[in-house]
């Protein structure tokens, strides 16, 4: 495997709210090729982010791309699983819950499987549980914010940050942050609902993010239309999309 996608999933497995990777053709950054954006093919698109956000959060989805790098081809995929009503096990707090899982194979060999647990009440996030023997927990440093029913191409804001700890007690490390921001976005023809998630290490200094755009229509319907973008701490960045 080339050591820029070990490095990439390195840097992904670590975080816990895995909002994408990707791959695809274009522009070469630091050697790692990104898909041209391009610009608004209208700016009077609006979108219902409050009902694309919760079909993100409770519908089962799965976004998969498909790409070559340095000769090799590969696969992302982007799943997203609803469980049941579980209880959050750094506050005790029933909430439902939805899986999310970061899948990648590279050279036809399944090389990251990586899966984290939202755990939310109504629309609102509350906190994450990373998946693997580690265990760690993202939990709420900041109120939730509603997103808007009726948001123009352009718009976007935070929806949470989060604290991201060593484990799921009260008493766990602080490793980190996690920020989790929406915007509306058009790509050729395509309008999209995008999540990014933006890490940092308990000094302020950024290790990474990760966005995940996908196809929503006005009444915020999500369809099988996605962006995937990863960005390493060093700026080095992945990045594809399936339309």
């Amino acid at each position: 495997m080339a050591p820029h996608i070990k490095r990439a999933l390195a840097c992904s497995a670590a975080v816990l709210l895995s909002t994408a990777c990707g791959g695809g053709n274009g522009q070469s950054n630091n050697g790692i090729q990104s898909p041209p954006v391009l610009p608004p093919a209208s700016t009077g698109v609006t979108v219902n982010a409050a009902a694309a956000w919760l079909q993100y959060l409770s519908t089962p989805r799965r976004w998969d791309i498909a790409g070559q790098q340095n000769g090799n081809a590969y696969n992302l995929a982007l799943v997203l699983t609803p469980g049941p009503v579980s209880t959050f096990p750094y506050s005790g707090q029933l909430a439902s819950t939805t899986t999310q899982s970061l899948r990648l194979t590279f050279g036809g060999i399944a090389t990251a499987d990586t899966d984290g647990t939202l755990y939310y009440t109504g629309d609102g996030l509350i906190g994450i549980v990373g998946g693997g023997a580690t265990s760690r927990c993202a939990v709420i440093r900041t109120p939730f914010t509603p997103l808007p029913n009726n948001s123009r191409v352009g718009d976007g804001g935070t929806i949470v940050s989060l604290d991201s700890l060593a484990g799921c007690a009260p008493n766990a490390d602080r490793v980190g942050t996690v920020t989790l921001t929406w915007s509306i976005e058009q790509d050729l023809a395509v309008t999209l609902f995008c999540l990014t998630t933006v890490r940092q290490d308990p000094a302020g200094v950024p290790t990474g993010s990760e966005t995940a755009c996908v196809q929503s229509d006005a009444a915020g319907e999500l369809a099988g239309g996605a962006r995937l973008s990863l960005r390493r701490p060093d700026g080095t960045a992945i990045s594809g999309k399936n339309y």
